[in-house]
């Protein structure tokens, strides 16, 4: 019988684990340091803050006009206005009024629309077309001889009274509510945004123009142009007085010159007139003292420069301005001008050619003849036109001695303002100058301004006129007092 192996008895528990106690937390003590004492904030500077905000508000107020400037001609007077008041009670920037009156102009439905913006370029609802033809239109109805363009829009006007014309123009810029009685319109016309300044200045300028540009005075062929850029004394250079050119050998050396410094002073002077349209003259439609100033204007202007000049000629008993140079004037018959005859004489073949022989001896202040140019004039007054005449007339000679040898080498030119017998001889201006005359720069001829008449129903209509004239040079020239 096997043996039997005995089974193993069961083990022993474990003894139970002994409790964990958990660590106990040691409190630690941590000082904080102090905080820093702090100072209180300082009160609000009350008086500045109300100061700041007034001078943001004065910008941006200010900050509007050109935002508004921008807008006239488009918009009518009462609508700016309005824009202008709520952009000032809402607080809102430039850019904000900006766009309000765009939204407006182009139609929103947020605010008011704006009267449509008046079409532009060469079409016949353009303002400033319709303004150009009624200017037409006033020139020709009211200034005899006036050459009006056969066709064109001024023929519609022709027979419009001024304040009608104030009317179609404010319809034109967009009024929807134009009124009819011409006393009204003679007071809208003006308002500073009235264009019936602009009309009266338009029609100024074409009746001057007219009457300014034909107009041919004697004195511009004699005197050499030279326009000026301001109004400071200008100086004008004299026949030699830049240095005279020298030969200059290979690899040589460029000499150096000198200028003279006796050059003339020449003058620029401003003269003007003007007159007033009043509302009185548009209600009884009669603009004729403006109608007869502006006509006239033109030829009175070229009057007045050929007068001031030839009164420079004919100064000192026709012997010129005192010139810098050797405090002498114009005409003289010392050696240091020789350009007078020393007595007076009558105007014939022998003595003319002594005054052009004259005139051909000069020398330059380097010592050259002087260039005469292909022609000379022969400047007399009205009792020496005859002589002036027979002496320069081409005829059929068959004899050499009764040939005109001076034809068509001097050309009579005959001035009612040369007094008694007097004569002179002159060389081409651009070669040998004596007088010039000219103009402000970009403002040649008269100029036409208008402008409203603070605190009167009106508006006034200026001529200036910028000239001067004056000396430059003595051996170009030569005078004879005549017997």
């Amino acid at each position: 019988m096997p043996e039997t192996t005995p089974a193993s008895p069961d083990p022993a528990p474990a003894p139970p684990a002994p409790p964990t106690i958990p660590p106990q937390e040691i409190p630690v003590t941590t000082t904080a340091p102090p905080e820093p004492t702090r100072a209180a904030p300082p009160a609000p500077d009350l008086d500045a803050i109300r100061a700041e905000a007034d001078r943001a508000a004065v910008e941006r107020i200010a900050a509007y006009e050109p935002v508004l400037a921008a807008a006239r001609g488009l918009v009518t007077p009462d609508m700016l206005d309005t824009m202008r008041e709520a952009a000032i009670r809402d607080r809102v920037s430039p850019e904000v009024l900006r766009g309000r009156l765009w939204e407006a102009f182009t139609g929103g439905a947020a605010r008011p629309s704006l009267p449509a913006r008046p079409d532009t370029g060469p079409s016949n609802e353009d303002p400033s077309q319709i303004l150009d033809a009624m200017a037409e239109a006033l020139a020709a109805r009211t200034m005899p001889g006036y050459q009006a363009p056969a066709t064109g829009r001024h023929t519609e006007f022709l027979g419009w009274r001024p304040s009608d014309m104030i009317g179609e123009l404010l319809r034109a810029r967009g009024e929807r509510n134009v009124p009819r009685n011409p006393t009204i319109l003679a007071e809208r016309a003006f308002h500073t945004t009235s264009d019936f300044p602009a009309l009266l200045s338009a029609a100024a300028n074409k009746m001057l123009l007219a009457a300014y540009a034909p107009a041919a005075p004697t004195y511009r062929t004699l005197f050499l142009r030279r326009d000026f850029r301001d109004f400071k004394p200008h100086r004008h250079l004299r026949v030699g007085d830049f240095p005279t050119l020298l030969p200059l050998s290979e690899n040589g050396e460029v000499q150096a010159g000198t200028m003279s410094e006796s050059q003339e002073l020449v003058f620029l002077q401003t003269f003007a007139r003007r007159i007033r349209v009043t509302r009185q003259m548009l209600v009884n439609d009669d603009l004729g003292a403006f109608t007869d100033f502006a006509s006239m204007i033109g030829r009175r202007v070229a009057d007045f420069e050929n007068a001031t000049a030839y009164a420079l000629v004919n100064s000192a008993g026709g012997d010129g301005p005192t010139l810098t140079a050797g405090a002498a004037a114009v005409f003289g018959t010392a050696a240091a001008r020789a350009n007078k005859a020393g007595a007076g004489t009558a105007l014939d073949l022998p003595n003319l050619a002594l005054g052009r022989a004259a005139v051909m001896r000069q020398k330059t202040l380097d010592g050259l003849p002087i260039a005469v140019g292909a022609q000379m004039r022969l400047l007399v007054g009205p009792n020496q036109e005859l002589a002036a005449r027979q002496l320069t007339v081409s005829v059929q000679a068959t004899q050499t001695s009764n040939a005109n040898v001076y034809a068509g080498f001097v050309q009579p030119l005959v001035e009612p303002l040369i007094p008694a017998n007097r004569w002179y001889l002159f060389s081409d201006p651009m070669a040998a100058p004596v007088y010039v005359y000219g103009y402000l720069n970009g403002a040649e001829g008269p100029q036409v301004t208008t402008g409203n008449v603070q605190g009167v129903d009106g508006v006034e209509v200026s001529v200036i006129f910028d000239f001067g004239v004056g000396a430059i040079d003595w051996r170009g020239a030569w005078f004879n007092p005549g017997t």
